[in-house]
């Protein structure tokens, strides 16, 4: 989390309890957000999916980024399911690596329609 603060270089709020967090001895998934939105112009916030799984054996570390503005979730044009930012852990978690931001994805399969107002989950 401190690393993942780092490179959005703001603070990560857990929303979860990290007992809430766990699916199995080898994987999580965790809502995490930003601040709540401050000031009465943009208002910008984000609320996000940390998640780790195992894949080929080994652990991958990911979030999913939702941006809101006025509580309303953002997306790119062309985009109608929603946009979401992509951003993986490269490298090992014991050995040490660095998040890695591979850019901005369409919602294609509509798998985070319910993530459309900060704060809804």
């Amino acid at each position: 989390m401190e690393e993942l603060s780092e490179f959005l270089q703001e603070p990560v709020v857990l929303v979860e309890s990290p007992d809430e967090c766990l699916v199995d001895d080898d994987a999580f998934s965790c809502l995490i957000r930003s601040s709540p939105p401050q000031g009465q112009a943009f208002q910008l916030c984000w609320e996000g999916i940390l998640g780790m799984e195992p894949v080929d054996g080994k652990p991958h570390t990911s979030v999913s980024l939702f941006l809101y503005s006025r509580s309303r979730r953002l997306s790119l044009p062309g985009h109608s399911e929603g946009s979401v930012l992509e951003i993986v852990y490269e490298g090992s978690l014991e050995h040490g690596g660095r998040w890695a931001d591979p850019g901005w994805h369409q919602d294609e399969f509509g798998e985070y329609l319910t993530y459309g107002s900060y704060g809804d989950r």
